[in-house]
């Protein structure tokens, strides 16, 4: 069974390099579901994450009623 890792700034310069190195790595594509945390869904980097088969949650740092949902 895949372990699920959660990535915050899904979108961003960072999130988004973590995510790709996981998804091009044959090993950790295998180990890892990917959980990608991003403030806007709608946004066209998220919806190319989703069509590589991440999962995507909506949330904020600022709100813990989302945040609570991400994790």
């Amino acid at each position: 069974m895949a372990k699920v890792i959660t990535v915050f700034g899904a979108t961003g310069q960072q999130g988004g390099s973590v995510i790709r190195t996981i998804l091009q790595d044959e090993n950790l594509s295998k180990e890892f579901k990917i959980r990608g945390v991003s403030r806007d869904l709608s946004k066209p980097q998220s919806q190319a994450l989703a069509s590589q088969g991440v999962e995507l949650v909506l949330a904020d740092m600022n709100s813990k009623e989302l945040l609570s949902k991400a994790i």
